[in-house]
């Protein structure tokens, strides 16, 4: 979908909210469905019944389109998705639009907090639509603004792999913490990658060099170190190279350097004995980097280096302060990365702005291989008979160029 070109359509956004709110109640008995969020709307803003042809304009005639289910007794509204919960016109304009009237609060977030301090929110100008939580004071610039229909789309391709589904002991739409289609996404992102390197490595003689893939690891090979879920499928679905290095100073692991470098581990770890995310979801070093981050580090003026040792900090979770890219799960994800560099810096994957369509997140793994792939197509990085040749410091030099732009 070229978001670029699309412009508002109040029967295709609509169909789409539909198709969501039949997602998820397809599983409740006696669900009551009504189509009366319209003249809700007009209870809670009147002077819009005085506007000319009230029902052409676009908002108004989105509205009259949408399913939702009754509120309750409390006026609680239900869920349409495990992210977001319905329409509810009573707070379209809350305290932080107060200033932006054009701005409407369309689905207000469910993360724990308040439905009223974040979610997706709708420029009835513009008709563009932005995820925007309660963490930032300032709206995203209008660039950064989606067409509704683009991130109404993305939930309904949760569904369809599966990352949305109906809990049945819970009664409940959830989120899994990761799908077969979440390997599959990264196996292909990382493949990719490999051949971009390929395609630039150096002949030798007359003949272009004859590059071969090696078998996954084993998964026998990887039961003795405690790694997430996610990460084992991708290590035992992924071939590897025959070269080592996959970006600056990153390797793929081998049998022998992963027994180097996990089996140094101790036992009572903070990696080992605290998991992130979902139960027995451990940070999982997937691709090791040639150095360990120094002790001194807390020493430095870089506020994203000094903080590594930090109570708040990453190094915690690292395999001995091993430098590389780590799975670093959240509730609800177990496929977003953190790189480490040698110096401590553990920001160089993070987006570059905020993810515009969802929940703040850090870039998934396939994601991070994707922009990779671009920085060996672009010349960024260099790449010699070893595949990448750039230097590891390099991550620390050019951190911005580094990240990952949230492209959809």
């Amino acid at each position: 979908m070229d978001s670029s070109t699309l412009t508002f359509s109040p029967e295709r956004c609509a169909d789409l909210h539909n198709q969501l709110l039949a997602k998820a109640t397809e599983h409740s008995l006696n669900i009551q469905i009504e189509q009366n969020l319209a003249p809700r709307f007009l209870d809670i803003a009147p002077e819009f019944a005085e506007v000319p042809s009230l029902d052409d304009m676009p908002l108004y005639r989105f509205l009259s389109l949408l399913h939702t289910t009754p509120p309750a007794v409390n006026g609680v509204v239900d869920l349409l998705t495990p992210f977001v919960y319905q329409p509810d016109p009573r707070t379209f304009w809350t305290d932080r639009v107060g200033h932006e009237p054009y701005f409407i609060l369309l689905y207000g977030q469910n993360n724990g907090g308040s439905p009223v301090d974040g979610g997706i929110y709708l420029d009835i100008q513009s008709y563009k639509a932005v995820w925007h939580s309660g963490n930032s004071p300032r709206f995203p610039p209008p660039d950064q603004w989606l067409p509704l229909e683009v991130i109404l789309q993305k939930s309904l391709d949760a569904w369809a792999t599966g990352k949305f589904y109906w809990d049945v002991q819970e009664a409940a739409i959830k989120v899994r913490s990761w799908t077969d289609h979440d390997v599959e996404q990264s196996v292909a992102a990382f493949h990719r990658l490999v051949s971009s390197i390929e395609l630039r490595m150096p002949f030798k003689g007359d003949e272009a060099h004859s590059h071969r893939r090696l078998e996954p690891l084993d998964a026998q090979t990887l039961a003795p170190f405690k790694m997430s879920a996610f990460a084992t499928k991708f290590l035992t679905t992924a071939n590897r190279p025959d070269f080592p290095f996959v970006a600056p100073g990153i390797r793929v692991f081998t049998p022998h350097l992963l027994d180097e470098i996990y089996g140094a581990e101790a036992s009572e770890s903070t990696r080992r004995t605290h998991w992130l995310g979902d139960e027995e979801d451990w940070p999982t070093l997937i691709l090791p980097g040639i150095d360990s981050v120094p002790d001194d580090v807390g020493q430095s003026t870089n506020h994203d280096i000094n903080s590594f040792d930090q109570s708040w900090g990453f190094g915690k979770f690292t395999v001995n302060r091993r430098s590389g890219l780590y799975i670093m799960p959240d509730i609800g994800n177990s496929d977003l990365v953190r790189l480490v560099a040698g110096s401590g810096l553990c920001s160089a994957c993070e987006f570059q702005s905020p993810c515009r369509w969802g929940p703040p997140r850090e870039p998934r793994l396939a994601e991070v291989f994707d922009h990779w792939t671009a920085l060996v197509e672009n010349g960024t990085w260099s790449v010699d008979a070893n595949g990448v040749s750039t230097d590891h410091a390099w991550f620390t030099e050019y951190t911005f160029v580094a990240k990952p732009p949230p492209v959809l």
